[in-house]
């Protein structure tokens, strides 16, 4: 598979994708408890706080009132207490019940057919609730960044090696004969092996340019010194008086 990007920005997104997963699966975690914890221990508490108003006799015994942020209902309660119309369809157990701008946590039991509910107000609740999911998302947005300046340096002091390589690779003194070797300067790692296989290259490379320096030296000898005869051959001929025109030309 090819990629378009540096071997750089690639970490730069394998960190950025990394901390997202992990960031992300604790912020699904982090809010997946909220809910869970505001289900079972809201819901056990308003059971408690139910089952100990259904306890009395009749509401003029009654020696356990709702707490002022919970409203208490039956049906054919007196006056108040008489069960809401937008709580009647509801099933027993526990439930959220919302009223224009106020939320509330419902807990309904059905006792000889008779329903009963107990709603609390969960406006605090909820603004703390607001207040986590902020928190969560800001630690977040702070992982994803943190991840992304961590991933930029470490591509940095990784591709370090490799730019320090390919800069010694393209200097052209490295075809000289007396270059030094790339590999002791690298340590016995992947851009080690690279700088061994570089320095193999680069020795192939200039015996061949030697091979072809003594090439042309033999070349340029052997063919001097015929052309030196000739060149001489030709001379004398010239100075021939008794050569004619033809022969001179």
């Amino acid at each position: 598979m090819e990629f378009k990007q540096s071997l750089a920005q690639r970490i730069i997104i394998a960190f950025a994708l990394m901390s997202a997963l992990v960031a992300g699966s604790f912020a699904i975690g982090i809010i997946s408890t909220v809910h869970l914890v505001e289900e079972k221990l809201i819901s056990a508490g308003l059971g408690g706080d139910l089952n100990r108003l259904m306890l009395m006799d009749s509401v003029s015994d009654w020696s356990h009132r709702p707490k002022p942020d919970q409203l208490f209902y039956f049906t054919n309660g007196p006056g108040d207490f008489d069960l809401p119309k937008d709580i009647r369809h509801l099933e027993p157990g526990f439930h959220e019940v919302f009223r224009g701008p106020l939320s509330y946590h419902a807990m309904i039991e059905v006792v000889d057919g008779r329903h009963y509910a107990l709603l609390q107000d969960q406006s605090d609740f909820e603004e703390r609730e607001r207040v986590l999911f902020a928190v969560v998302l800001v630690g977040f947005v702070l992982a994803l960044a943190l991840a992304v300046f961590l991933g930029w340096v470490l591509a940095r002091r990784v591709m370090a090696p490799v730019v320090r390589l390919a800069r010694q690779v393209r200097h052209r003194d490295q075809l000289l004969g007396l270059a030094p070797p790339l590999a002791p300067d690298y340590a016995a790692d992947e851009v080690g092996e690279l700088a061994v296989a570089f320095d193999a290259t680069l020795g192939r490379l200039r015996q061949a340019l030697i091979r072809e320096r003594m090439f042309t030296s033999d070349v340029s000898h052997e063919l001097r010194t015929p052309l030196m005869v000739l060149a001489s051959s030709c001379e004398l001929l010239l100075e021939n008086p008794a050569l004619d025109l033809r022969g001179r030309r």
